[in-house]
């Protein structure tokens, strides 16, 4: 069975404010938007793991036509979280709680969609193959799944003082191999800047070490030399106080 370790991680909300309180929001909902558009005109949709609704809600909101969205998110607290709000202003059909491993999908969808998710799915890369064939064997043949992630390129990687996820995680291995099995994919590569200002205008190092727990994705703070590598990264690809994480979505659909 597949764990996923990321709303274990949410506990601790001094690591995962990063993401509220340093991302660019005009980046962010460019994504937001474009996600939302792509989903016109698809009657049965997807989100595979919603964790609590933030960006479910986000797009679902700008979706310009009727749906019926089903829930994939295997933490119940955060689901449960997620579906006190979305069900007063959004056509949410059925939650589950299970993993993308464990789900045994009881339709097709016109649309499957996952926001940065897939570093969760496996430790190794049988098992992650296995998740994307799985995908696409949710979906109608005119149907279309999309992965947001991160590229190889991004300042995600390039701040890290080691290596968290596996190289098949990254935009470029989907991208390849979805391709060699005969989709047709596209890709759409977004800027997303996160600030880092305050951590390089003080010699105080807590923002720091919490910035370190997240781009690390550990609950485990680092040593006082870890950090000093990690802020000679961050001073290294930082340009005007930001990184720039880039996001890739890709829009994987069966050929005409």
């Amino acid at each position: 069975m597949t764990e996923w370790h990321f709303w274990g991680e949410k506990r601790f909300a001094d690591v995962y404010e990063n993401i509220y309180i340093r991302t660019f929001m005009e980046d962010w909902f460019k994504i937001v938007k474009y996600i939302s558009n792509e989903l016109i005109d698809h009657k049965e949709i997807i989100d595979i793991g919603c964790g609590e609704g933030h960006t479910t809600k986000q797009i679902l909101d700008r979706i310009e036509s009727k749906y019926g969205c089903d829930l994939l998110e295997p933490d119940k607290a955060a689901l449960a979280n997620g579906e006190a709000f979305l069900f007063s202003e959004n056509d949410i059909k059925n939650c589950y709680v299970k993993t993308l491993d464990l789900f045994e999908p009881k339709k097709k969808y016109d649309a499957a969609y996952t926001i940065h998710t897939n570093y969760y799915w496996a430790f190794n890369e049988k098992g992650f193959n296995k998740h994307l064939d799985k995908l696409m064997n949710m979906i109608k043949k005119d149907g279309k799944v999309m992965i947001l992630t991160l590229p190889e390129e991004s300042d995600h990687y390039n701040v890290m003082i080691k290596q968290v996820y596996p190289k098949f995680n990254y935009s470029k291995y989907m991208i390849y191999y979805y391709k060699q099995k005969g989709f047709d994919v596209k890709v759409k590569r977004f800027k997303m800047r996160m600030y880092v200002g305050d951590i390089l205008s003080t010699k105080k190092i807590f923002e720091l070490k919490s910035f370190y727990r997240f781009i690390h994705n550990t609950n485990i703070y680092p040593s006082d030399s870890d950090a000093k590598k990690f802020l000679s990264k961050i001073k290294k690809f930082q340009h005007n106080d930001c990184l720039d994480f880039k996001d890739d979505l890709i829009i994987v659909t069966n050929k005409k």
